[in-house]
């Protein structure tokens, strides 16, 4: 075949990545710059022009929609001989290679696959064995250290061997639950993800002849998404390439964003290293954005050091100038992004509104909802969907409605109280039969032995704090009752006992969420009762839509949007503190990891990007001022356009811990014909600079060191009130400063 057939229609530096088909390549290929037409063309070109029989190519990516993509396009450029190849995920090809050698590890051909369900159950299983406490070593967290040890490469015994040497006790108690899960698996003839490719690597090791084998098969190895690969997946890549080092990874080291699941950015970054003779192609042409989208990317990814470096460029129109609201808060911004939504021409599909946590959905949702635009969560739950939201909804029902034994039953056991099934059943069964309400049974149960022991105990319990809850609606507003549920049953601490780190701070901040979402709408009511917040929230969540996904504005966390283009983006909540993160100011790598987020983000715009922020958000259950990200700064002012009306007074003029140099707001306010000044202080909504009364009689005085559930560990800095009126205003390490209201805070003295 012709080899000018192949390459017809790509650009020069493609048709150059495609023809280089000897020896190590990498390609970095920008957003938007074709990189699947790439490598499709050049697995055409492996077989029509150098005639490389097909089975002799394996290529790799991480999603089955890739690979099957892959896989159409390569049938429709070369017919049906592409059959033979082996395009796939890395965990399919892994389970191809252990069904057909799996028993030399002791595995049958058809070993069952656990995914996160069964292996819970597995773990719990191990757990009790071991009589662990599940509150010590919740089964989600022996399962998230479980999977990073297999993504790292590190078997039971190494991993015991690291407990050990870092004197790490309980990391000993995870290396016996990690030894004894895998020979459960084993008896159980089941393996789960992390085995699929952890075993195969170790297969190679215990049997060399068969690694060499598989040598045999596989001369060229192609790798998609290559800044994305864990530890493991590097050395099985490696080994499989080994001897004739035709290996061919493409990726972007800009858009490398999961080091929290194990992506190593060092696999890209030392690929010219581990292969002294590589060839190194950069695509830099972009397809999908505007130059003006593209020129403000790159004005932000600039900001890192640790990248290969490349600048994006396209031969398409200039387009809109980045669009920046700078909004009072984050109603005002969800205003702005449904308007600008809801007067538009386009269809409600060509939109998407992208944010850095899930708790941020929630606002949009509502808003979409009350101005009746279709939307759709992509890889999310919506927001009042979320067990742990349920759960609160569920006991404010309670509280509002007597008869509502759904919700009634959903609770009793939430947070874990020692009501088992048995005794629900006891309790359904009595109702049943004396044609009562479940609520009418729990009123019985001093009088009946209907339950015995802890479970009667813990439900007599939860019935007097229904009752209490009742009678003090009249005096409380909703969310100070939903407030006061959160710290009278713990939920938050057994929110963190029964999650790993990762996704208690998650939920945390959820229902932090739901209380500034109740105390919002009650600043909108005259007479905001529980029973018109309930209503409010049904209405909105009882939306169904009927209409194609491909009709909604799609709402996403930017680690979501990774590979997707949209014709317009609201990029929101570009704040210090939320995006980048605080945490992500103690270590240099996190920041850089944090400007690849974004980054992300922009580029998925192929029209218009709109980017905002809020000069005050209620985050985490308290309202705080809040200045623009440095992100933000880094955007010359000529990309930009100021889209709010308050463009005086927006930015803050004190100094923050973390916050980008003054210099760099400077130059961003001069742009906008505003100086640093005083701000006028909001009514309610500001929450620090009172002047604080110190009481050291208090049970939390100044200079306390303290933990809360959500926040973490803090220091009183002062004590204001009296009584169930006290406030303290804490310092909390990772975020910021916070004024509490003693009664609700629920803290934990330390020290």
């Amino acid at each position: 075949m012709n080899p000018d057939d192949i390459v017809a229609g790509l650009n020069p530096v493609q048709r150059e990545a495609v023809v280089n088909s000897q020896g190590p390549l990498l390609i970095l290929a920008g957003a938007g710059s074709g990189k699947t037409r790439v490598i499709v063309h050049r697995i055409a070109y492996l077989i029509m022009v150098r005639e490389v029989a097909p089975q002799e190519i394996m290529a790799v990516t991480f999603t089955n929609k890739a690979a099957q993509e892959m896989r159409e396009r390569v049938r429709a450029m070369i017919g049906p001989v592409a059959q033979s190849m082996w395009i796939s995920t890395f965990h399919s090809s892994c389970a191809r290679i252990l069904r057909n050698h799996g028993d030399r590890l002791g595995f049958s051909a058809k070993f069952s696959i656990y995914a996160d369900k069964e292996q819970i159950a597995l773990l719990k299983e191990v757990s009790r064995k071991l009589n662990l406490s599940a509150t010590m070593f919740p089964a989600e967290y022996l399962r998230s250290a479980i999977d990073n040890a297999k993504n790292r490469g590190v078997d039971p015994d190494e991993y015991a061997l690291e407990a050990r040497q870092t004197h790490n006790p309980k990391s000993q108690v995870v290396a016996k639950v990690y030894k004894l899960y895998q020979e459960s698996l084993k008896e159980n003839d089941a393996l789960d993800f992390g085995d699929l490719i952890f075993l195969t690597v170790a297969l190679f090791n215990k049997h060399p002849e068969l690694l060499e084998s598989y040598r045999e098969r596989f001369h060229y190895i192609l790798v998609d998404e290559y800044q994305d690969t864990n530890e493991v997946q590097y050395r099985l890549i490696n080994m499989l390439a080994e001897p004739r080092r035709n290996l061919c990874v493409v990726g972007d080291d800009d858009q490398s964003i999961y080091s929290w699941r194990g992506a190593q950015i060092k696999n890209i970054l030392d690929f010219e290293s581990d292969y002294p003779e590589s060839k190194v192609v950069r695509l830099e042409e972009n397809y999908r954005s505007t130059a003006t989208i593209l020129a403000a990317a790159n004005q932000v990814i600039a900001g890192n050091r640790k990248r290969k470096g490349k600048d994006l460029w396209t031969k398409n129109c200039s387009g809109d100038l980045v669009s920046l609201f700078l909004g009072s808060n984050e109603a005002d911004e969800c205003s702005y992004v449904i308007k600008r939504i809801s007067t538009s021409v386009r269809e409600p599909g060509d939109f998407a509104i992208f944010y850095r946590t899930n708790a941020q959905s929630r606002i949009f949702e509502e808003g979409l909802s009350r101005r009746g635009i279709p939307y759709i969560i992509v890889g999310g739950t919506k927001f009042y969907d979320r067990a742990e939201i349920r759960n609160l909804l569920a006991y404010l029902k309670v509280v509002n409605n007597e008869r509502d034994g759904v919700s009634l039953q959903r609770i009793l056991n939430i947070p874990t109280r020692g009501v088992g099934k048995t005794s629900v059943e006891h309790l359904q069964v009595y109702a049943e039969e004396n044609r009562l309400s479940f609520w009418e049974t729990m009123e019985r149960l001093d009088a009946e032995a209907l339950i015995r022991g802890k479970a009667r105990s813990a439900l007599l319990g939860l019935r007097d704090m229904i009752l209490q809850w009742r009678r003090d609606q009249g005096e409380c507003k909703p969310s100070q009752i939903c407030a006061r549920i959160i710290a009278e049953i713990g939920f938050a601490e057994w929110l963190q006992k029964n999650n790993d780190p990762v996704q208690a701070q998650t939920r945390g901040e959820n229902v932090a969420e739901l209380l500034n979402a109740i105390e919002l709408w009650e600043d909108e009511q005259e007479n905001p009762t529980l029973a018109a917040y309930l209503e409010n929230v049904a209405l909105i969540n009882d939306d169904c839509l009927s209409v194609e996904e491909a009709s909604r504005v799609t709402l996403m966390t930017i680690h979501r949007a990774k590979g997707l283009e949209f014709d317009e983006v609201f990029l929101v909540g570009l704040e210090e503190g939320l995006f980048p993160g605080k945490r992500s100011y103690e270590k240099p790598e996190l920041l850089e990891e944090e400007r690849r987020l974004c980054y992300v983000g922009m580029t998925r715009a192929r029209e218009k990007l709109h980017m905002s922020a809020c000069r005050i958000r209620r985050l985490y259950g308290q309202t705080v001022d809040s200045r623009p990200s440095r992100f933000l700064m880094e955007i010359p002012l000529e990309l930009m356009r100021r889209e709010d009306r308050h463009r005086s007074s927006i930015f803050k003029s004190e100094a923050s811990a973390g916050a980008p140099p003054k210099e760099t707001f400077s130059r961003f306010q001069r742009g906008v014909g505003s100086q640093p000044t005083s701000r006028r202080k909001p009514g309610p909504t500001k929450k620090f600079g009172l002047t604080k009364s110190i009481d050291q009689s208090s049970p939390f005085p100044q200079g306390c060191r303290v933990e809360h559930a959500v926040f973490g560990p803090g220091v009183v800095a002062g004590v204001k009130g009296s009584g169930d009126e006290t406030k303290l205003d804490i310092i909390f390490r990772d975020r910021g400063r916070k004024l509490l209201l003693l009664k609700f805070a629920n803290l934990q003295k330390l020290g």
